[in-house]
């Protein structure tokens, strides 16, 4: 790709290696690849895991993982040539030209410092003043207040963390930025926020930007070129308006199609060359509830100090039916969730399921069962009868175990395979589509996508009736996302399984969920089928959410085409209205608005009428 000007950011014909086992060839990992960015412009890297397009954006820190050497080409930024700095040449380059935006603030900041310190840190390390002033100004830049420069990293929301973590990466005006999945566990309405934060600081300091996303929809919202990476190879670069019009290769094709849009009535099943078709959902309003919930409350704290996680919220899941949990952290979504599966149990209302069939081991029968009960007084055959399968398989499998040893204690724990569990063991591995000899391998010889669906096989050990997906597919690429949501609805549909899917990726939701509950501070402000929530939003908080969502276009597939030949998406700012003042506020009388077959929103008011509530 040329440029009119020379770029800030040089990559050209890199090629990276690690090294293996003495007498053994080295790796490689990346394959000549050049990309270039010029003052104010923004690049995405975007490919599946593996692909090495994190590997590529570090190394304009002049960083590279142990064991791993350049091979060839060159990295030069602002006209330096990053791998022959040393020492304080190097540190001046780390921050103080090219600041990094990791994908995890809440690792990246000292957990036993305060904000402010470790702002004021960010700023001495490049010879800046650390004032009071200046920390109090930072942090305004991020839309922070100040008064949480006195607080710890746990005391903060994940995208409070994340706006620290800028703070710190901008404190010393870098000319450029890294933005390795900078939103990745945030959920839509704060991923909104903070990338409109980072366009705008960009924007403020001309810096030239290196993005790397597997979100599709956060690159189409950033980006003004685009690098598909797949295998350590360039597969293609193009302007990003050009790429997702009309994309040039199979590879980017199939990515593009891969990703879910909110337009989509059903999950997406995508060929090689980028082909959509989009599976008939199967109809379930028929059958019977198995788990009933009336009223639940969660409390934390007594007196004054309660927090209400869940107010007064119903539920009910049927046989074969998923049920989508969506909303902001702090919704009560997953405190939810974990109390149908005993891990918090309900300081009030009702909670039940009937499945008929939760028999313990001793033939004893559960056929309806009291849910407020902590798991641990839950009969055996209940416990089983409601597994999860947690959003992070990295820490949920101990690394220390084989995967045929994760599979095996559930069976050995619930008794539901005796002296078959080598049998039971391969025959759930191939139920994830897997081969049984992955029963030797380590979760660490594994991909993400292979651990998520390990972590499935776990959960189906106890032949369970519901499953609990507590954003399962948050950290996968789209393709590896794409292949773990059909192989969830297949099992669901194969064994009659209820699902609660708790997922902030709305996108997600329209593809796999047949109901949908809206969740804002501990309550339910809109429900019913999914088709009808998101197609006709009531509630001006469920249309937040959707407008907060950034999706792959429906240009991409270059039908939408505006006066201009381009795609429709191009001339609209997909992050217009992220951080945009709130017009509304909640009812405190909380009514019901019903709208038909199960559709239903709670009341609410705009922000200047009056309450005659104190």
């Amino acid at each position: 790709m040329t440029r009119s000007t020379d770029p800030f950011v040089r990559i050209q014909d890199l090629a990276i290696s690690y090294r293996t086992a003495q007498g053994r060839p080295p790796v490689h990992v990346v394959h000549d690849v050049s990309l270039q960015v010029e003052l104010g412009q923004t690049l995405a890297i975007v490919g599946e895991s593996g692909s090495g397009k994190s590997t590529v954006a570090r190394t304009l820190l002049g960083y590279l993982r142990p064991g791993s050497f350049v091979r060839g080409g060159s990295v030069t930024v602002g006209g330096q040539d990053v791998f022959a700095l040393k020492g304080p040449e190097l540190r001046e380059l780390r921050g103080g030209t090219v600041a990094l935006v990791a994908q995890n603030a809440g690792q990246a900041l000292t957990p036993s410092m305060r904000i402010g310190k470790q702002v004021a840190e960010a700023l001495t390390v490049h010879g800046g003043a650390a004032s009071d002033e200046r920390v109090a100004e930072l942090l305004d830049q991020v839309a922070l207040p100040n008064r949480l420069a006195r607080s710890y990293p746990h005391e903060l929301s994940g995208g409070q963390q994340q706006r620290v973590a800028i703070a710190m990466a901008v404190a010393a005006r870098p000319q450029a930025l890294v933005l390795d999945e900078p939103t990745t566990a945030l959920d839509v309405v704060t991923q909104a926020g903070v990338l409109r934060l980072l366009r705008d600081l960009s924007d403020e300091l001309n810096a030239a930007t290196l993005l790397v996303s597997h979100d599709l929809g956060v690159v189409a919202g950033m980006a003004d070129d685009v690098l598909v990476m797949r295998d350590g190879r360039q597969v293609e670069y193009r302007p990003a308006r050009e790429l997702f019009a009309a994309p040039a290769d199979d590879y980017t094709r199939m990515l593009l199609a891969s990703a879910p849009r909110l337009t989509d009535d059903g999950l997406v099943e995508v060929t090689d060359d980028g082909t959509r078709r989009v599976r008939s959902r199967v109809d379930v309003r028929d059958t019977e509830a198995l788990i009933r919930g009336s009223d639940v409350r969660v409390t934390y704290g007594r007196g004054s100090r309660a927090v209400h996680a869940v107010n007064g919220v119903d539920l009910e899941v049927r046989r074969g039916e998923v049920v989508a949990l969506v909303g902001e952290s702090g919704s009560g979504k997953s405190t939810l969730a974990w109390s149908v599966a005993g891990l918090t149990p309900p300081s009030g209302g009702a909670l039940t399921y009937s499945g008929g069939a939760a028999t313990d081991p001793e033939g004893t029968e559960v056929a309806e069962a009291d849910l407020t009960k902590p798991v641990r007084r839950r009969p055996l055959g209940l416990r089983r009868r409601i597994q999860l399968v947690f959003q992070n398989a990295d820490t949920a499998l101990n690394p220390r175990l084989t995967v045929g040893t994760s599979i095996r204690r559930p069976l050995q724990l619930f008794r539901t395979a005796r002296g078959k569990e080598k049998q039971r063991v391969g025959e759930l591995l191939g139920q994830v589509e897997l081969p049984a000899e992955f029963a030797r391998r380590l979760p660490g010889q594994l991909s993400g996508g292979q651990r998520q669906r390990i972590g499935i096989a776990r959960a189906l050990a106890g032949d369970p009736t519901v499953i609990i997906a507590d954003e399962i597919t948050t950290a996968l690429d789209v393709s590896v996302q794409a292949s773990v949501l059909r192989l969830l609805d297949d099992i669901r549909r194969e064994n009659r399984l209820a699902c609660i899917f708790i997922s902030h990726d709305l996108a997600v939701v329209r593809g796999i969920a047949d109901r949908v509950l809206v969740m804002h501070d501990a309550l339910v402000v809109e429900e019913g089928l999914t088709a009808a929530v998101f197609g006709n939003p009531r509630h001006p908080y469920t249309r937040e959410l959707l407008s907060a969502t950034l999706v792959v276009p429906d240009g991409a597939s270059a039908t939408a085409q505006g006066p201009s030949g381009d795609a429709e998406w191009v001339m609209q700012d997909p992050l217009a209205q992220a951080g945009s003042e709130r017009t509304w506020k909640p009812d405190p009388d909380g009514a019901w608005e019903d709208h038909g077959d199960g559709h239903r929103s709670r009341a609410w008011l705009p922000v200047d009428a009056p309450s005659e509530h104190p």
